[in-house]
């Protein structure tokens, strides 16, 4: 009788043998079935690998840093010194066919643009993990097209972000923001501006020690959780998720609570009930306008930090 042993690794041969031919057929590569019970298999020659990025520019304080990268990651950190330092580190755990786009970076004067050139890799099998590091004076006016996961901490001057299918994590961030994601979380952390746009399709809103004259976050399918929200103009809602939010003594702004399919409740803040499921909220004086509102989901309204 054929071991479970025996017979496990004869299935495995097999899944390797198909996973071969079908890589011959779409991408044209050598594959070499390998005897029964032999482990060498090749699906073909790996990836090429260009130069990694690393280059410094001299700016100044105050750069224009335009990157589009597509679905790279991008982590951007501030630093005293008046350049801009970009780098990249690939990690590939798996196999990997093609040619991997080379990310170029340019500058002309105080500007620096970062760019993806190509197109691959044509076959990837396990995990592939790119990274583009900036190193940026925090005076820097960052503008992101395109990216996966993006990250950013320090920066004192407007950022915009917009990724396609990944999440958005700003940090430590003095300046107006205008976010977005496809696919993807947005969390802010130590945030104040005077202009604060983020929005996500179907995605998380997650914000800690916010403040804005005007902030503006919204989300198609997914949860707001909000602590120690200062609040004077603007909106948080989302059509599809509860609302949890907490506001700070310094917020200024009567606000408008509504749910269309379950309840709002409101915890040590002065309100009036407007309907079944809406309610008034004064924060402050209550002389600015604000909107916390989703179609399906509970709200919970409450006192947030007084300093």
């Amino acid at each position: 009788m054929i071991s479970r042993s025996t017979l496990v690794g004869a299935l495995v041969v097999v899944e390797l043998a198909i996973v071969g031919l079908a890589l011959s057929a779409f991408s044209g590569l050598r594959a070499t079935t390998p005897a029964w019970g032999s482990s060498a298999f090749q699906f073909g020659p790996p990836a090429v690998h260009p130069p990694a990025l690393d280059r410094t520019f001299v700016t100044g304080p105050a750069p224009r840093v335009v990157v589009d990268v597509r679905d790279v990651d991008v982590r951007v950190d501030t630093h005293a010194a008046p350049t801009v330092v970009a780098s990249e580190a690939l990690q590939i755990a798996g196999y990997m066919s093609g040619t991997v786009p080379a990310i170029q970076a340019d500058a002309s004067g105080p500007s620096v643009r970062i760019t993806m050139a190509g197109n691959g890799p044509h076959f990837v099998l396990g995990d592939v993990s790119r990274t583009l590091r900036l190193a940026v004076p925090e005076g820097s006016a960052i503008e992101i097209v395109s990216a996966g996961r993006i990250d950013a901490s320090g920066l004192r001057a407007k950022l915009v972000a917009h990724t396609p299918d990944g999440s958005v994590h700003v940090r430590d961030h003095r300046g107006d923001l205008d976010l977005s994601s496809s696919d993807g979380n947005i969390e802010l952390v130590d945030v104040q501006g005077a202009d604060l746009a983020f929005n996500t399709h179907d995605g998380r809103l997650y914000l800690t020690r916010v403040a804005g004259d005007r902030i503006d976050g919204h989300t198609n399918h997914g949860r707001i959780y909000a602590v120690d929200v200062t609040a004077h103009d603007g909106a948080l809602s989302t059509h599809f998720g509860r609302i949890s939010a907490s506001f700070t003594g310094q917020s200024d702004a009567t606000v408008a609570v509504s749910t269309r399919t379950e309840h709002v409740s409101v915890s040590g803040l002065p309100s009036g009930q407007l309907s079944e499921r809406a309610r008034s909220v004064q924060l402050g004086a209550g002389r600015g306008r604000f909107e916390v509102s989703t179609d399906d989901g509970a709200v919970n309204i409450s006192e947030g930090a007084s300093s």
